[in-house]
């Protein structure tokens, strides 16, 4: 379970039906993805909140020249949001993988039917 769920927000709503209509025309989404989905919506959503905070503050540096303390924040939640991605298969690398699992799989099919034709 990911740390930190706030499902009630809306831009993680948001992101979950965008990201669970994706998966499932792709054939990509089942129930054992769901948690990690779950992780992804949050940490983006986390990402984004903090991307606009620090737009508010109207500087990526504090007063003595170090970088914002958000940019540390919005950095962790973008390397977390892309971890759960890729677990999830909304990544390009991700769906790569899956579509060669699946020809792999109807190889095998065809060569047990057909034999080594």
């Amino acid at each position: 379970y990911c740390q930190g769920v706030y499902y009630s927000w809306n831009l993680e709503k948001k992101e979950w039906k965008r990201s669970v209509k994706l998966l499932k025309e792709q054939k990509l989404f089942g129930d054992l993805d769901r948690n990690n989905l779950l992780c992804y919506c949050n940490a983006f959503a986390q990402y984004l909140k903090a991307t606009k905070d620090l737009k508010e503050a109207g500087t990526f540096t504090t007063g003595n020249g170090k970088k914002h303390p958000l940019i540390l924040v919005q950095k962790d939640f973008l390397v977390e949001a892309k971890t759960y991605a890729a677990l999830c298969g909304l990544t390009m690398d991700s769906r790569l993988k899956a579509a060669a699992k699946k020809t792999d799989a109807v190889e095998t099919q065809i060569k047990k039917k057909f034999g080594g034709i």
